[in-house]
């Protein structure tokens, strides 16, 4: 090989790694259990992460300085259940919805980040919608609302 082949090789395999790098950093192949979605309440459009398996579900938002004011993080289960969740590494307050069967069916509302215990829902849900705290109140979200997925 000449040094002119030598010199694409070199160029050809660094921007293999850097695209491989970025693919892996932006949750492409590492991080692929997350969806992108919206769901409707109250005629309020909420842009949401959806995750399904277990390593996404136990990170959540933690770790994350703020979340945008539209958006969320919808976590989904095979079966409706009494699904605990924590406020473990938060940054920020969250509004939690569990959902089931497209209805909110309980909710807990301006979670502080450092809230130490766990919070259990009184009703069964297969969905828990993660928003910015104060969302439900300025949406005037209530349990029985209905929830739709778009």
């Amino acid at each position: 090989m000449n040094k002119k082949n030598i010199f694409r090789l070199i160029i050809a395999l660094t921007l293999l790694i850097v695209g491989f790098v970025y693919f892996v950093i932006n949750g492409g192949y590492l991080n692929n259990a997350k969806e992108q979605s919206m769901v409707m309440i109250r005629g309020h459009a909420i842009k949401i992460e959806t995750v399904k398996d277990e390593k996404a579900k136990a990170l959540g938002l933690s770790r994350r300085q703020s979340l945008c004011g539209d958006c969320g993080m919808l976590f989904v289960f095979d079966k409706p259940g009494k699904y605990s969740f924590w406020m473990k590494d938060m940054q920020f307050a969250l509004d939690l919805l569990w959902i089931r069967d497209g209805r909110v069916v309980f909710m807990k509302k301006n979670v502080p980040p450092d809230f130490a215990a766990t919070i259990t829902p009184t009703e069964n849900a297969n969905q828990v919608l993660e928003i910015n705290a104060e969302t439900v109140d300025g949406f005037g979200i209530k349990v029985g609302d209905k929830v739709k997925l778009k």
